[in-house]
């Protein structure tokens, strides 16, 4: 059996996936989504969750409430994924002229991946963002020299474009932390990894890459 995608992770499904909503109400509108070629994105798991299928999530666009659809596939029934989309790739086929200055500095802080608004406006072509619009980000770091500097970068960014950024660092052993808690500097942090999320400590989040945070 392949290896389960990552959170996050853009997931097509076969034409006769067999699929199934959380909520059976929610099926007509998944079907239609599908039908379009549009993908899921991989979502997290509970630890004590005893389906074997891979958890996905549709949100919707504001004019169709932003709710977001809850779904499982078998894993075999996904037939592509890949990561999210870069930022680079957001602002090469454009993003609102009010946005542009902000994001192309953010893209200067470091490498990241787009989710959220952006990314599905991006991936679908309905609109997602908004006026009061954040930007959600994944940054992968390999050590707390690392994510310090990151971190200090999007707090300084915030102050001079009045904007929002949100997301999470990504660590080397697949788990994330959400980056404006990682600033809080607080000696655990909640890591969210594919079948769950705990408390972990601080100092042990790059002790397998050998840097001490």
């Amino acid at each position: 059996m392949p290896d389960r995608p990552a959170r996050h992770t853009l997931a097509w499904l076969s034409a006769h996936a067999d699929w199934r909503a959380d909520v059976a109400a929610h099926e007509p509108r998944l079907a239609a989504w599908f039908a379009q070629g549009l993908p899921a994105m991989v979502a997290r798991r509970a630890v004590d969750d005893p389906d074997p299928r891979l958890r996905l999530g549709v949100p919707l666009p504001p004019s169709e409430g932003k709710q977001r659809i809850a779904l499982r596939v078998p894993l075999h029934d996904v037939v592509r994924q890949q990561p999210p989309p870069t930022l680079e790739a957001i602002l090469a086929t454009g993003v609102a002229h009010d946005w542009q200055l902000a994001l192309h500095a953010l893209a200067h802080i470091a490498p990241a991946r787009v989710f959220g608004a952006f990314a599905w406006q991006h991936l679908s072509g309905l609109p997602y963002v908004h006026a009061a619009s954040d930007i959600d980000l994944l940054w992968q770091v390999d050590a707390a020299a690392q994510a310090d500097a990151v971190v200090a970068r999007l707090q300084g960014w915030e102050r001079e474009y009045g904007r929002r950024v949100d997301g999470e660092l990504c660590l080397g052993d697949g788990g994330a932390v959400n980056w404006r808690e990682y600033a809080g500097g607080s000696r655990q942090v909640l890591v969210k990894r594919l079948e769950g999320a705990a408390l972990e400590a601080r100092d042990r989040l790059f002790a397998a890459t050998g840097v001490a945070a």
